[in-house]
């Protein structure tokens, strides 16, 4: 094995480094987005990487001294150009990530463009690969990456240290931020430069993340694990780095399940959660961005935290409310005041409403309301006089609309924003009435209720239809396995409890066999089609000739609409059942391509697989596979917002 290139950071970059701890820190997490042929990744320290590019075969090798991966070694393999990138220890306090580049394919170490986000935080921007070699010049010396776009402050990097030329076995990233000062901390709960620290007991949880329709409460599921019972009995308020407030919350006994929700702003960056085994806990981090970058301005128009109003000059007195009304293209609604005023907002799952509520503010004797009908984006407005001191409004959307956010235009006028909701198709569940009780009450009169007349469907429906495909049946077996296992029984026995968890969920599912039947392909089409199904997602397992029982693991399939489905399917997969990761694919199955909604086709293991047949016989692997493809179904719906439900339960 020889360097062709050796490419190292320039020690002339300056960074803002924190000291390395005799100890090695951790890998908090990485990922390799195939779309962007990028690299990134996020350490709980400052880290000084050095890379080279190394041929035979190629692979760039990025080192990351002073640095733990904190779990066992772990690979993404891929297609095409990159083949497979690794990440591993590769000395006791180095890690090492392999990016390698299919036979024949190699870069120009010139295009590689690291990008230092924070101390902490990385990408890796590769150029294109190309086939062919690069020319080797005479005494070549190595040429150097680009310099990093660096953080402000200057402190020298650590020293590289010397690297072998071998190639490394490597790994996956179990995070960890480092903890802070005392005065940040509560009973297993910490805030730190990097974000958050929830101490937990049981081990390693199975963590899921999931935002919400409006975007200000993001829910981080710890299942698998406790938390300290202090933290269960109050809401802390932290105002840090966007987030206003840390709610905890026991989902389940058995198995444990704990939800932290942030209630953070609406146009905040997105968190990332994971576990550290050193420190015993789990590390919440914000994505793509440094945690004490979110300090250092407000991250909203509208403050998370109550301000005192002090009037127009600093008076004292309460501001008045004149009106609440939509503005002439209905895009938002407009709160006006006589003074300066501030509110706070968020989204009220028992009343399906959007509540605001402004302090220091008080109702004009004669106060207006908006003008409804029944195209308004709003179906109703209560607004009401919550204290001698506090004015309160509840604003529920109309069908098609979803709320956004409440900004500032000024500070005597508060703009709510109106969108369109981004969906197949209408939801159809009705509105239900705000009640709010008590004295001083003013209610808005609601709009008429009368609707226009909906097109009679093929098939009457009031609920979000998700098609459920058992692959084969009756004269077709479909693959035989190791020991005579039937692929049509293994289909047939998964998507029934597909069906029985989703119905559970309020999804209407129609199934295109129940038992050992035979149906066409054309005759599985023509079910989606007949009851103009939202989604379609059909159940098979894999099989391969040739006598290879060592080929085992999950592969989705899409053909267009489906890869978004496709791919939250297959990782919510991945993230709950012990299974080998053979990636998602497009393919021109006859199912995906003649049917008009986003649809995938799910090979649930290989029958011709030692491990993947052995697991496949038992009916708790089956029942856990099934768990796992319906959580992904759910958690596609929630996120593309096709159903309108906030009672779905992701757990």
């Amino acid at each position: 094995m020889r360097f062709r290139w050796l490419l190292l950071l320039s020690s002339s970059l300056t960074f803002s480094l924190f000291s390395l701890a005799a100890q090695a820190r951790e890998l908090l997490f990485w990922q390799y987005d195939r779309n962007q042929n990028r690299l990134e990744f996020t350490t709980d320290v400052g880290v000084q990487p050095t890379a080279q590019l190394i041929s035979n075969p190629t692979r760039l090798v990025i080192d990351l001294p002073g640095i733990n991966v904190g779990g066992p070694s772990t690979n993404q393999r891929l297609s095409g150009a990159i083949r497979e990138v690794r990440v591993g220890q590769f000395e006791r306090q180095t890690t090492r990530i392999v990016v390698e580049l299919a036979p024949g394919y190699t870069i120009d170490p010139q295009q590689v463009k690291f990008r230092g986000i924070s101390p902490n935080q990385w990408t890796v921007q590769l150029p294109q690969p190309y086939r062919g070699s690069l020319p080797v010049l005479p005494n070549p010396a190595p040429p150097s990456l680009p310099p990093a776009q660096p953080p402000t402050r200057t402190q020298s990097p650590p020293p590289r240290p010397n690297i072998p030329r071998s190639n490394p076995t490597i790994p996956r990233s179990n995070p960890t931020i480092p903890r802070s000062n005392p005065g940040n901390r509560r009973q297993g709960f910490e805030i730190n430069r990097n974000g958050f620290f929830v101490s937990t007991d049981g081990g390693k949880p199975i963590i899921q993340i999931e935002r919400s329709r409006n975007n200000r409460r993001i829910n981080i599921d710890l299942e698998g694990v406790t938390i300290a019972e202090s933290l269960l009995a109050e809401d802390l308020e932290v105002n840090r780095y966007g987030v206003s407030k840390i709610e905890f919350e026991k989902k389940k006994d058995s198995p444990p399940i704990v939800r932290m929700t942030l209630n953070v702003d609406s146009d905040s960056p997105d968190w990332l959660a994971s576990f550290s085994q050193r420190l015993g806990g789990v590390l919440i981090f914000p994505r793509g961005i440094p945690a004490q970058r979110l300090d250092n301005g407000p991250t909203s128009k509208v403050p998370t935290k109550p301000i005192q109003s002090r009037g127009s000059a600093n008076t004292g007195k309460l501001a008045t409310i004149g009106s609440v009304e939509l503005s002439s293209n209905q895009t938002q609604l407009l709160i006006k005041a006589n003074q300066r005023v501030r509110a706070t907002s968020k989204w009220d799952p028992r009343s399906k409403a959007y509540q605001i509520t402004i302090p220091n503010a008080k109702l004009a004797e004669k106060f207006s309301g908006p003008q409804l009908n029944t195209t308004s984006p709003v179906s109703e407005v209560m607004v009401r006089q919550e204290d001698k001191n506090t004015v309160l409004i509840l604003v529920q959307p109309s069908n098609g609309t979803r709320i956004g956010s409440l900004n500032q235009l000024n500070d005597q006028l508060l703009a709510l924003q109106l969108r369109p909701l981004i969906s197949r198709r209408p939801t159809r569940i009705p509105p239900r009435s705000i009640s709010v009780p008590p004295p001083h009450s003013i209610p808005v009169p609601p709009p008429n209720r009368t609707r226009p007349p909906i097109p009679r469907r093929r098939v009457p429906k009031e609920r979000l239809v998700v098609v459920i495909d058992a692959g084969h049946g009756g004269k077709d077996p479909g693959a035989i396995g190791l020991g005579g296992i039937q692929e049509k029984d293994v289909n047939l026995s998964i998507s029934r409890q597909v069906e029985a968890l989703l119905e559970k969920q309020g999804i209407q599912v129609v199934m295109t066999r129940s038992d050992d039947r035979f149906i066409s392909l054309d005759g599985r089409v023509q079910v989606a089609e007949r009851t103009d199904a939202d989604l379609f997602v059909s159940i098979h397992a894999n099989a391969i000739g040739g006598k290879r029982p060592d080929v085992n693991g999950l592969e989705t399939y899409y053909y267009s609409t489906g890869r978004s489905l496709a791919q939250t399917i297959h990782y919510t997969i991945l993230r709950s059942v012990d299974i080998s990761d053979r990636r998602t694919r497009r393919a021109r199955f006859y199912v995906l391509r003649k049917t008009s909604m986003p649809a995938v086709l799910v090979e649930v293991g290989f029958l011709t697989g030692d491990e993947d047949s052995a697991k496949l016989k038992t009916a708790a692997y089956r029942s856990q596979m099934a768990r796992a493809i319906a959580r992904g179904i759910l958690l596609y719906i929630r996120q593309n917002r096709l159903y309108s439900a906030e009672s779905i339960d992701l757990s």
